[in-house]
């Protein structure tokens, strides 16, 4: 799927009457389930997927409905999505931290749409640029692009995408759901003054990423993995002499404060690898930024092929003097600027703010586009390169204003912490918008739509995102709470929302405005993303490579996570080398791939779809558990289920390459 899919008819209309009603339609349901599971978990499924099936599934109605308006309506839908990344990881901090009692509709609302549309904006050079990278999986771009084919073409993918996403669904049902079979294990134990032990999880979800990402990235992820939990554990135990928490090893390790420490670790791990990343985009990112220039006139931009269209230079550069002047216009609204007693500088400080904004919100954007391309949305730590561009916002605000103010009052504190939060929101939006769109994009350039037609759905689907997150929001933390704070007498404490992304900004924010960022922990993440690097150099001299990026993933993510995409990335290679020992032509080979890919492609579309679908019925009850039939004590039957269920997935796949 590397090249342009080209549908039936050259020239289909794209942008339709049916596509944005549908699309708007799409983006408010989505939006709303997904801003209920930031907060409940911190966690997002991909809207893109259940929103290319839904789409599919509606304008089939219609005779003469084509494969790129689909492709739009699930382009649109996607940013209910991005957007609550974008601000329900983010905005609840303010809550947290006390600067605000309440979501006011207003500013959460120009929260998501100036850094909505401007993450927009970041993506006309982001795709020109990462479209092209080969090391670039995009699992739910070829997903979806493979989805909405296989329903255009009417052919055998549609049969063994049907295959793949029930099985998916399945899985996703008996472990999520009926909790039949476990979704993940942990089990550690103290050795001595140490602790050791392992972990894995069964998402089909994650197979299927880890099958489309390839064992290349696999590798470098089990790489990361490793060092944080098979070697940071031990030795920060040990180090650190951490008491057990209720004498358990595992409850220590998950949930204590040595999840914080490995937290950072993989937090620097992202700074280096993020930097290391942007910096090996600076000459392709100048290569677009020429190409661009060059199409600036109307007629080089109409020798173009359509494909390769974006908006307009001239565009763009409306849309960013607007969105620029926006942010000013709000932060002299939304900010208590006298509070900070800025006095003359006050103009130049927001100034400042503004410029900061969009050179390190591009920079985010940049990694979490990478991210998102390398091992797929649902799977991208989005949050912690949020996280990341937080902490680096509070040391700058905190410098400023301390060297203004040699001691800051307890409100100066509560506003610049205000201020940081809100910065980096924005930053975040954009950041968050880029991390979901280069998928789309990419399903565009599979299926040869047009880019410039994507980027307006993209920023409707923004604005109607944007209209309901708050009032949801708001809904949710009157019934329920946010992290401690419970806004009636009376609430049950157990029954908060946790919004953990946010809950980890607002610490954040506050340990830098009182001097308690761990430095240590950062820093050690950070040396050993740089010896990854020196080691790489020499490894390409053996034609061998390893991706920084999938290291300092997988020293991130908890177990649960990276090792289900391992596996799924063994499969492939499994699946590969399969295939190879069958000496088929180039053609032959490249369609027995696909069969594979397509189910796994099935996988990641069918469990994601599940997962929305289970969201209703969590959301109604406030219960994760509504639909249990497992009890506690046959704990570990549900695990010894949820291996037998990742085992014979392997040994489908197996059979899968084998006969195909």
């Amino acid at each position: 799927m590397n090249q342009p899919y080209i549908p039936a008819h050259a020239k289909l209309p794209e942008i339709t009457v049916r596509v944005i009603i549908l699309a708007i339609i799409l983006a408010l349901i989505l939006g709303a389930s997904n801003t209920y599971l930031a907060l409940k978990i911190g966690f997002l499924t991909s809207a893109s997927i259940p929103a290319a099936v839904i789409s599919m599934g509606i304008l089939r109605l219609f005779k003469n409905a084509n494969i790129l308006e689909n492709n739009l309506v699930q382009t649109a839908a996607s940013a209910g999505e991005a957007v609550a990344g974008g601000i329900v990881f983010t905005t609840p901090a303010l809550i947290i931290l006390g600067f605000w009692t309440h979501f006011p509709y207003w500013e959460n609302f120009c929260i998501a749409i100036l850094g909505g549309i401007l993450g927009v904006i970041f993506s006309v050079p982001l795709r020109r640029i990462l479209m092209k990278e080969k090391t670039l999986r995009f699992p739910e771009g070829k997903a979806i692009a493979a989805l909405l084919q296989a329903g255009d073409q009417k052919n055998m993918s549609l049969k063994a995408m049907l295959w793949g996403g029930g099985i998916g669904a399945l899985m996703e049902f008996t472990q999520t759901g009926l909790q039949i079979a476990a979704n993940s294990c942990q089990a550690f134990f103290s050795v001595g003054r140490s602790i050791v032990g392992f972990g894995g999880g069964f998402s089909a979800a994650l197979i299927g990423a880890g099958y489309l990402v390839g064992f290349n990235v696999g590798i470098s992820i089990l790489i990361g993995a490793i060092v944080t939990w098979f070697l940071g554990v031990p030795v920060l135990a040990y180090i650190n002499h951490i008491p057990l928490l209720n004498g358990d090893a595992t409850q220590t390790v998950m949930g204590g404060p040595l999840r914080g420490d490995l937290r950072f670790m993989g937090i620097g791990a992202m700074v280096v690898a993020g930097l290391w990343t942007v910096l090996t985009l600076l000459k392709p990112f100048a290569v677009s930024i020429q190409v661009s220039m060059r199409a600036w006139a109307e007629k080089e931009q109409l020798r173009i092929p359509r494909t390769e269209r974006d908006l307009p230079l001239s565009v763009l550069g409306i849309l960013l003097l607007l969105v620029c002047i926006g942010i000013y216009i709000f932060f002299n609204h939304s900010l208590n600027m006298d509070s900070l007693a800025l006095g003359n500088i006050t103009i130049p400080f927001l100034l400042l703010c503004l410029i900061y904004i969009l050179i390190i919100g591009f920079i985010l954007s940049t990694v979490c586009a990478y991210f998102s391309g390398l091992v797929g949305v649902s799977t991208t730590p989005g949050s912690s390169v949020i996280i990341v561009g937080m902490i680096i916002t509070a040391l700058l605000l905190r410098l400023g204003f301390t060297a203004l103010h040699s001691v800051l009052s307890n409100q100066q504190l509560l506003d610049a912490s205000g201020m940081t939060i809100i910065v980096g929101a924005i930053i975040a939006s954009s950041a968050a918008i880029a991390n979901d769109n280069i998928q789309d994009l990419k399903t565009g350039h599979l299926l040869g739509a047009t880019p410039w037609k994507q980027q307006i759905m993209l920023i409707i689907g923004v604005i109607i995102a944007a209209s309901i997150s708050t009032p949801i929001m708001n809904l949710l933390f009157n019934v329920y709470g946010i992290g401690d704070v419970l806004p009636h007498a009376g609430m049950d404490p157990t029954k908060t929302l946790a919004a953990p992304p946010a809950a980890a900004m607002a610490a954040i924010t506050a340990a830098v405005f009182n001097h308690q960022l761990p430095w240590n922990y950062m820093g050690a993440g950070a040396v050993v993303v740089i010896i990854f690097i020196v080691l790489n150099q020499f490894l390409a001299k053996k034609n061998l490579h390893l991706s920084i990026l999938s290291i300092a993933v997988g020293m991130y993510l908890p177990l649960s996570a990276s090792i289900p995409l391992v596996f799924g990335s063994i499969i492939a290679l499994i699946a590969q080398r399969t295939l190879a020992k069958r000496r088929l032509n180039e053609a032959a080979h490249a369609g027995k791939e696909q069969h594979g890919t397509v189910v796994a492609c099935g996988l990641v579309a069918g469990a994601a779809l599940m997962d929305v679908i289970l969201a209703i019925p969590f959301g109604m009850a406030n219960n994760p558990d509504i639909l249990k039939i497992m009890p506690n004590s046959l704990s570990a039957v549900a695990t010894l289920l949820g291996w037998v269920t990742v085992i014979g997935l392997g040994i489908w796949f197996y059979k899968i390459a084998k006969k195909a």
